[in-house]
């Protein structure tokens, strides 16, 4: 029965990731030959189109969204880091790339069969309810200016320093229109792999995934409803930065940041936006740039939170403040890895000690136990006989002052630890594109010949060749080829880095294991 329920088990964990790989590539389908549609105009500073005076909108000065976007000029300028679009016609940023050829946001793109796999972000920044007809750039000392202007008198300026990434925006009118900051994308297609959308406080973050606002959930039948977007604050953002190659993302390492403090923004159904004071100005600052903490720091201290640490936030950021460390002084993050989990097992190895030690004694009262079962076997499924064996047994690890569970907590202990390190070494922009050495050029992907996935499924299976086991032999023996294959499978697709920290935590512990049964003297068992 217990190897059936094993098997069992076994098999529905293989098919749940299997199941799992399989919905992820229908719901975010390969974007290889994909043709991208780009807006008429890159690079120009042409006047748009102005408004048709039979346009059907209101007149107030309310803040009112723009129904459908017209296909519009853009305008498109050079910074030292970013290379940044906006459309002409609202003001609205568009896209931002960064200095490797990131793309911040999505941009209308179909397949090669003519299929549409994503539509173009709808933006951050602009204006609602407003036209704009000209666009001028100005070079200042210390960046660039750019002026969007209309006959009404409204003016928009994006100032863009000549050295980092954090824009000065500025916003004139008489008539009361609202700073378009973040709007809510339509459908899921504008929001096609971007991650967040989240508001700030001093040391909290409120954080919902866009599929979760634009999606209902998979359990809508039975009540449950899309998630709403965060309430309002001073200090909101989104993730971005769309991984090329990457068809199904879930580390983004950029950002897109508003710091509109001390005043709050409003949240309604088209998003977040801002009001102008009662002169008809605004002035607020947009960071567009990496979730690396210091450069977040410097934006403004909560911001530092937008870093998704996992659930042992608090770990795995002291985690990472180590690693950080021993980078200074190894000038490699590979190696630094590598440094930092010898330097972690020599921490864990008192822990690790005692978890083996008992699996060793365990193996000494297994004589004992098999014994004690066999008297037991004649009474069936009794459970009463049952109980009184166990109790039996459990009589007998009390005279030798054993605790069979001994074992169990140093483990347990380990956990929130290598929960921290996978969350850590998933979420850092330190490690994206660094390399290692030879073949892995990018510790934040994939080991593209899988060789390290490999070497970590014949380590755990050396690993589970000298474990001291106890139990059925028959369940021992598939388990020694069951778990490495289903790590090696589960590995290929993780960061390269988290499987390099993995692959020699392992060996540093089979050698830990192979000195110890090497050491250990078999004590006697008293019945």
């Amino acid at each position: 029965m217990k190897n059936r329920n094993l098997v069992l088990f076994v098999v529905l964990s293989m098919a749940l990731l299997l199941g799992y790989s399989y919905a992820i590539g229908k719901l975010y389908p390969p974007k290889s030959g994909g043709v991208a549609t780009q807006p008429p105009g890159i690079g120009a500073a042409t006047p748009a189109p102005t408004p048709n005076n039979s346009d059907p909108r209101p007149a107030s000065t309310a803040p009112v969204a723009l129904s459908t976007p017209m296909a519009s000029t853009t305008h498109s300028v050079d910074a030292d880091e970013l290379h940044l679009t906006w459309r002409v016609e609202d003001g609205a940023l568009i896209q931002a790339r960064w200095s490797d050829g990131t793309k911040f946001f999505n941009e209308a793109e179909k397949n090669d069969r003519g299929e549409e796999i994503s539509k173009a972000f709808p933006g951050i920044g602009g204006v609602l309810n407003t036209r704009f007809n000209l666009v001028t750039e100005e070079k200042t000392p210390t960046g660039l200016k750019i002026h969007f202007q209309n006959a009404e008198g409204d003016h928009l300026v994006y100032v863009i320093p000549q050295k980092g990434h954090t824009l000065e925006v500025s916003w004139s009118t008489h008539r009361g229109t609202h700073l378009d900051l973040i709007h809510r994308p339509s459908d899921e297609k504008e929001a096609q792999s971007l991650g967040r959308v989240f508001t700030l406080n001093d040391k909290t973050i409120n954080a919902v995934a866009w599929t979760s606002v634009l999606k209902d959930p998979f359990f809508s039948f039975l009540g449950f409803k899309r998630k709403e977007m965060p309430p309002a604050a001073s200090l909101l953002g989104m993730d971005a930065g769309l991984e090329k190659g990457v068809t199904a993302q879930r580390t983004h390492y950029f950002a897109a940041l508003w710091d509109v403090s001390p005043r709050i923004t409003e949240r309604d159904e088209r998003g977040y936006h801002l009001a102008p004071d009662a002169n008809g100005n605004l002035t607020t600052r947009l960071y567009l740039g990496p979730k690396e903490t210091g450069q977040l720091a410097a934006f403004g201290e909560p911001f530092t939170n937008v870093v998704d640490f996992g659930f042992f936030g608090a770990v795995a950021k002291l985690l990472f403040l180590v690693l950080h460390w021993i980078h200074r002084f190894i000038p490699n993050w590979g190696w630094s890895i590598i440094l930092f989990t010898l330097l972690l097992r020599g921490i864990l190895w008192p822990l690790n000690t005692k978890t083996t030690v008992n699996m060793l004694r365990m193996k000494d009262f297994e004589p004992h136990q098999k014994a004690l079962q066999a008297r037991y076997d004649k009474f069936g499924g009794d459970m009463t006989k049952k109980a009184e064996m166990q109790k039996e047994l459990m009589a007998l690890y009390k005279k030798n002052n054993h605790n069979p569970m001994g074992g169990c907590l140093p483990m347990l202990l380990q956990m929130p630890v290598f929960f921290s390190l996978w969350s850590m070494l998933y979420a850092v922009y330190e490690l994206r594109h660094a390399p290692w050495m030879g073949w892995i050029q990018d510790l934040s992907a994939k080991d593209p010949y899988y060789v390290l996935p490999v070497l970590l499924g014949a380590s755990m299976l050396a690993q589970q060749a000298v474990t001291p086991a106890v139990g059925d032999p028959a369940q021992r023996k598939m388990m020694l080829f069951l778990m490495p294959a289903m790590m090696t499978f589960f590995f290929a697709q993780t960061p390269s880095g988290l499987c390099l920290y993995y692959f020699v935590f392992n060996l540093v512990g089979l050698a830990q294991t192979w000195w110890i049964k090497r050491n250990y003297i078999p004590q006697e068992i008293t019945a």
